[in-house]
C-alpha cells in the first residue's frame, strides 16, 4: 500500500508497522491484589434514581464479564514508561507507543507527523475468583462483585459530609484478566530495542512490593487497583518465513485468544510477580538479544525521584503508663500499646452471626501463596483521609491560618494531598496510598448497643443494634511521594510523630468514643534517587535526640517551616499589590 502524501493521513493506513519482519504475541495474566473499580462510560447520568449504583464497573456487552479496555492498559503502560525514563526518554516512549496528531494533543511535536504505536493491545475480560461453599462438598462459588457504600468525609473535621453518598461496584482481589498484545517490528536492532522498552513498561505490573507501579481504575491513589502480572508468555512469529507467516495470519481472533488463555492458564499463581524480561530472553534470536541488552543498559536506571514511607501500625493506643520510664517493653523495644476497636462499616460477612447489623469490613485478600482468603481491612479511603487530616492540622498550626479556607498554606497542602471540589479545580495527589492493607492478628468482637434518650436518659424501644467490630491487630502500608522535597519530608516526619505518640484521630465508626485509633510502631522513609536509595528510621529519629536520623529530621522540619513562611509572604505581597 502506498503511504498518503499528507502526513496527517498516515494514521489511516492499517497496521502499526508497515511490512513488519516479525510479530511478537505477548500474553499476561493480571491478578488484582485489592478491590478495584474499573469504571464504565455510561450514557445515562449518575444518580438516575435513589438507591441505584452510580459507579458501575465496565463489562463486556456480550457476556457481561468485567472488562479492562485496551486503551486503558496501553495508557497505563505508556505513562509508567514515560515516568521511568524521564524527559530524556521521551523519544523512546514515542518509538514504542507512537505520537498523536498535534491538532489533538498539545504535548505532541507539531513538526512531526502522527505515528502509530508498534504495540497493539486487545480488551481483556476478567474472571472472578472462586471460594468454597463450605462443608466437605468441595464445591465452589464465584466471588460476587461487591457494592461499596461511602460518604465524603470533611477533610477538616473528619466528620461525614451530609448528603454526599456514593455507591460503587468493586472487583474483588483475586480477579484475573488475560491481557493479549502484539508487537510489530522491523529489523533486528529495532526489534531488540522495542522489546526492551516493552519490558521496562511491563515492570510497572510487578506489583506493590516492587514500587509504585501501575494501578487500575478509580481511587488508585487511595489503595485501590493494585495489580500484578504473575505469568507472562511470549511467542515470536517470523513473517519472512512462510510457516511463520501462516502461523500468525491463518487463525481467527477466537483461536488467538483461546491459545493465549491456554498458555497462561495452566501455570500456577506464583508467590511473586513474574518478569517479562526473563520470558522474552528465552525466545529471541541472538542478534535481537544484543540490541535488547544494550537498550536495557541504556534505560535501565529508574529516573523517578520519589520517596516511600513504610509504616507499621497497631490498632489501639498507648496508655499513659507507656510514657513512663518504667513501662514494660515488647521484643522490639516499644512500649506496649493497649488494643483498640475499629469498625469500618460494611454489610455483614456471610459467616457473621445472625442478627448482625453492621460488621467491620472484611474483603478477599491475595496471600503470598496466590490463594484468596477473607481478611479484615484497615481501610483505604478512610486510612488515607486520616493521614491527610493529620497533615492538614500540622500545616494549619505551623502557618497560623487556622480559619482560612483558601489560604496559601492550605493551597500548599492541597498540592501534596490532592484538591477538593469545593475549593477549586481538583488536583491529583502527589502523596498516595500504594495498597489497601489487611489486618494481621486481632479478634472479632460482637457488641450490642442501644439508643439512649437524650432528655430522660433511658433506653429507646426498638433501638437495639448489634455490631461486629475488630479488636487489636497490626498492619503495614506504604505512602508514595512523587517529586518530594525537604519540606514534604518534614511534614511526613511530624505526621509520624503525631501517630506514634497520642493519636487524637480515628478511622471508621465510633471515632468520637475512642474507636479506630491506630498507633505507628515502625516508620522508615526511603528516599529514592536515580541511582541509589537512602533509608531513614523516623521512630529512631524521635527517640534518639543525638542520632543521625534526628539531625536529618530537624533539617526537614526547618525546611517545612521555611516553606510555609515563604508561601505566606508571597500571598501577602500579592494581596497588598492587588
Amino acid at each position: 500500500m502506498t503511504r498518503p502524501t499528507d502526513p496527517h493521513l498516515h494514521g489511516l493506513v492499517p497496521g502499526a508497522v508497515h511490512d513488519p519482519d516479525a510479530v511478537w504475541e505477548v500474553t499476561a495474566r493480571l491478578r488484582l491484589l485489592t478491590d478495584t473499580h474499573i469504571g464504565a462510560a455510561d450514557p445515562y447520568p449518575r444518580h438516575a434514581a435513589p438507591g441505584e449504583v452510580d459507579r458501575l464497573i465496565d463489562r463486556d456487552p456480550v457476556d457481561g464479564a468485567p472488562r479492562l479496555r485496551a486503551t486503558t492498559l496501553a495508557g497505563l503502560l505508556r505513562h509508567h514508561l514515560a515516568a521511568r525514563l524521564g524527559p530524556a526518554g521521551a523519544e523512546a516512549v514515542k518509538e514504542l507507543f507512537g505520537q498523536a496528531d498535534p491538532r489533538e494533543d498539545v504535548d505532541a511535536d507539531p513538526e512531526r507527523p502522527p505515528t502509530m504505536s508498534a504495540l497493539d493491545l486487545d480488551d481483556a475480560t476478567g474472571q472472578l475468583p472462586r471460594r468454597e461453599k463450605g462443608g466437605d462438598t468441595g464445591e465452589t462459588d464465584e466471588e460476587p462483585v461487591a457494592v461499596r457504600f461511602g460518604n465524603r468525609v470533611d477533610p477538616d473535621s473528619g466528620a461525614v459530609a451530609p448528603g454526599l453518598l456514593w455507591q460503587m461496584e468493586v472487583l474483588p482481589a483475586g480477579t484475573v484478566f488475560t491481557a493479549t498484545m502484539r508487537l510489530h517490528t522491523t529489523g533486528t536492532t529495532r526489534e531488540g530495542r522495542l522489546l526492551a522498552l516493552l519490558a521496562l513498561a511491563a515492570d510497572g505490573l510487578a506489583g506493590p512490593e516492587y514500587g509504585p507501579g501501575i494501578r487500575l481504575g478509580a481511587r488508585s491513589g487511595r489503595g485501590l487497583g493494585a495489580v500484578r502480572a504473575d505469568t507472562w508468555h511470549a511467542h515470536r512469529h517470523d513473517l519472512r518465513d512462510p510457516k511463520g507467516w501462516a502461523a500468525f495470519h491463518a487463525r481467527t481472533w477466537d483461536q488467538r485468544w483461546a491459545e493465549a488463555r491456554t498458555a497462561v492458564a495452566d501455570q500456577e499463581a506464583p508467590e511473586r510477580a513474574a518478569a517479562l524480561t526473563a520470558c522474552l530472553t528465552g525466545a529471541m534470536p541472538e542478534p535481537v538479544g544484543s540490541a535488547f541488552t544494550t537498550t536495557l543498559a541504556e534505560f535501565g536506571t529508574d529516573q523517578r525521584i520519589r520517596d516511600e514511607l513504610r509504616l507499621t501500625v497497631v490498632i489501639g493506643e498507648r496508655p499513659t503508663a507507656a510514657f513512663l520510664p518504667a513501662a514494660p517493653e515488647n521484643g522490639n523495644g516499644d512500649r506496649e500499646s493497649q488494643p483498640g476497636l475499629i469498625l469500618l462499616g460494611d454489610t455483614p460477612h456471610p459467616e457473621s452471626p445472625e442478627n448482625t447489623d453492621r460488621a467491620h469490613r472484611r474483603r478477599p485478600h491475595l496471600t503470598h501463596q496466590g490463594t484468596v482468603e477473607w481478611r479484615p481491612m484497615l481501610g483505604d479511603t478512610a486510612l488515607f483521609s486520616l493521614v491527610k487530616r493529620v497533615g492538614r492540622r500540622i500545616v494549619r498550626d505551623l502557618s497560623g491560618q487556622a480559619h482560612s479556607l483558601d489560604g496559601a498554606a492550605r493551597a500548599w497542602h492541597t498540592r501534596l494531598w490532592g484538591g477538593d471540589l469545593e475549593t477549586g479545580t481538583p488536583e491529583p495527589a502527589r502523596i498516595t496510598l500504594r495498597s489497601a492493607p489487611a489486618v494481621d492478628g486481632g479478634e472479632p468482637l460482637r457488641t450490642t448497643r442501644t439508643t439512649i434518650d437524650a432528655l430522660f436518659g433511658d433506653t429507646v424501644d426498638t433501638r437495639l443494634f448489634t455490631d461486629e467490630l475488630h479488636a487489636g491487630g497490626t498492619a503495614e502500608f506504604v505512602l508514595d511521594v512523587d517529586s518530594p522535597d525537604a519540606a514534604t519530608r518534614g511534614l511526613l516526619g511530624l505526621i509520624v510523630r503525631e501517630l506514634h505518640t497520642v493519636p487524637f484521630d480515628g478511622i471508621g465508626g465510633g471515632a468520637s468514643v475512642g474507636h479506630g485509633r491506630v498507633t505507628v510502631t515502625g516508620a522508615e522513609l526511603v528516599c529514592h534517587h536515580a541511582d541509589h536509595a537512602e533509608a531513614v528510621d523516623l521512630i529512631r529519629a524521635l527517640r534518639e535526640p543525638d542520632g543521625r536520623e534526628r539531625a536529618a529530621l530537624a533539617e526537614w522540619v526547618a525546611a517545612l517551616r521555611e516553606a510555609l513562611h515563604t508561601v505566606d509572604e508571597k500571598a501577602g505581597s500579592e494581596g497588598s499589590t492587588a
